[in-house]
């Protein structure tokens, strides 16, 4: 089997729920059968939202760091849990010699196969993925089009990531969050996609009748066929 090496601590929690889905979906009945995976847990990159929106350090030169470490270390091929951060990901892809599986084809590709009468698309990211664009072209390249957002809707979409997940309140947060998906919901969205790796923690919390898509699922699930094919 091949090695998978992932560029984590965006955040950690996100670096975890990602390695437990790998976990979850390898056809293992021993720990031998587990892939390889090598995590390089990171949390020191600088935050890709504030440098897409407000400028400072490119995070893309600690992004680099880590997958070259990655690469040194054995990896064949390199995840990373966190969907803003694809935004630089042919910075990465430049530096190294082996492929970066991409988290937005891996989604767009579920939607496709899974959901192909799907037109408008609730995207639930941050900030700095919707003003980077980094799942709007690739969904127009699959026929999708993305609800937009009001600013509202997109701020409380953050205070759930950053002032919930990433400072541990998700289940303090999960409220506010379901009031984000039904306001999405009512903007016609015919599908959900977790475009950001601390979604899923939200999602346990929350109701909704749409169907979703978890990012981060259809990353561990590429990831593991990948590494599991000769």
């Amino acid at each position: 089997m091949k090695t998978i090496g992932i560029i984590g601590g965006m955040g950690p929690a996100a670096t975890i729920d990602l390695y437990q889905k790998i976990i979850d979906q390898t056809p293992a009945e021993k720990d031998q059968e587990h892939i390889h995976v090598i995590i390089d847990s990171y949390p020191q990159i600088e935050d890709r939202t504030r440098y897409i929106l407000y400028g400072g350090i490119n995070p893309s030169l600690k992004l680099v760091e880590s997958a070259k470490r990655l690469e040194a270390s054995g990896a064949e091929a390199l995840i990373m849990p966190c969907n803003t951060a694809h935004h630089f990901a042919k910075d990465i892809e430049r530096a190294v010699n082996i492929p970066l599986i991409h988290i937005v084809k891996c989604s767009a590709e579920a939607v496709k196969s899974r959901y192909p009468e799907t037109k408008k698309i609730g995207l639930i990211a941050t900030s700095g993925t919707i003003k980077a664009d980094v799942y709007g072209n690739i969904l127009k390249e699959y026929g999708f089009e993305t609800v937009v957002l009001s600013e509202k809707i997109q701020n409380n979409i953050m205070d759930c990531i950053y002032k919930g997940v990433k400072a541990g309140k998700t289940k303090e947060y999960s409220p506010l969050f379901q009031q984000c998906i039904d306001e999405i919901t009512a903007l016609g969205a015919d599908l959900l996609i977790e475009g950001c790796t601390e979604i899923p923690l939200l999602m346990p919390y929350v109701k909704t009748n749409l169907p979703v898509i978890d990012a981060t699922y259809e990353l561990a699930q590429a990831a593991v066929n990948y590494a599991l094919t000769k």
